[in-house]
């Protein structure tokens, strides 16, 4: 059975959810994973109601859950709007394959799409992804959202000319940069790179064909496109205007893209950074304190041996 048939498969066994995404190296390949090593099928199944969602799963597949699952999720807040309220982690086997499901209710996910305040989901986002029959408006915005990416990418990147290997490696860094398991021995070094090795197809689909990039040849120019700082998600622009001190868009255009690049980095340092800890917090209460330590000694275990 393919990818998309298994993950069509999982979401039909939970209860109702509005859409549901591959990602991650049990989806696309990656490099440094052994004969005997079978990574997880990642999914992130979006869901109207995350607590509702939770009360329903645990009733039609208690498998889902551990023994130690934190049934104070029962009670959190309805609040759609509170992001880490409603955004967890569930594991479990089905037909002898190993799911890592992130479930988010879809207010959750839309704000952090149109904003890049948690950067989380978003990020994950940006990165090789499969789906079908997903709402017209979710998918317009995750398609947004790759834009938003590039955006800052060519932004970032302070070379005036690039191979298309070192755009997808910015671009899948992003959501790297300042997470916490990078500098825990919990994440692999090279994982950025792993993953455009892996899916150097779907970079080249939703990036190289962008109206943003110019290419010379095999080479892409890098215009360093200042001025559409503008067009990007709410809370990484409102930061990059009040650290350069731009007032106006010509301020933006005459800002020297060394001055960007080094806000960018400080936002992502400060939203990483925080967010990955906060993240990996909520997924604990869902997953359990024992699958979460277990979760974590075989990323320290797999680290150990590259």
């Amino acid at each position: 059975m393919d990818n998309l048939k298994l993950i069509k498969d999982v979401k039909e066994s939970m209860p109702e959810s509005i859409a549901a995404i591959g990602y991650g190296s049990g989806v696309f390949k990656q490099a440094g994973y052994g004969k005997d090593e079978i990574p997880d099928k990642d999914i992130i199944l979006v869901v109207e109601n995350f607590r509702d969602f939770l009360i329903e799963d645990i009733k039609e597949n208690p498998n889902h859950f551990s023994e130690d699952f934190d049934r104070n999720v029962f009670k959190r807040n309805k609040d759609k709007t509170k992001y880490y309220n409603n955004i967890g982690c569930l594991k479990f086997y089905k037909d002898n394959i190993h799911y890592k499901v992130m479930i988010i209710s879809k207010n959750a996910l839309e704000y952090d799409l149109k904003t890049w305040k948690y950067f989380g989901m978003a990020g994950r986002l940006t990165k090789p992804i499969i789906y079908e029959d997903i709402p017209k408006k979710l998918n317009d915005l995750i398609e947004n959202n790759r834009k938003n990416a590039l955006i800052t990418a060519l932004l970032y990147n302070s070379s005036n000319i690039m191979e298309k290997e070192d755009l997808y490696e910015t671009l899948s860094k992003l959501t790297y940069m300042y997470d916490f398991r990078t500098i825990l021995p919990g994440e692999k070094k090279t994982k950025a790179k792993d993953i455009v090795n892996g899916a150097m197809k779907f970079y080249d689909e939703h990036y190289l064909t962008s109206e943003l990039i110019e290419r010379d040849k095999n080479k892409i120019i890098n215009n360093h496109p200042v001025e559409l700082i503008s067009d990007l998600p709410e809370n990484l622009r409102n930061y990059i205007l009040k650290d350069i001190k731009a007032s106006s868009l010509e301020d933006i255009i005459e800002t020297d893209s060394i001055k960007i690049q080094k806000s960018i980095n400080k936002y992502l340092l400060k939203t990483n950074l925080i967010n990955s800890v906060r993240l990996a917090i909520a997924s604990s209460s869902t997953l359990g304190a024992k699958e979460t330590v277990k979760h974590g000694i075989q990323k320290f275990k797999k680290h150990l041996k590259h």
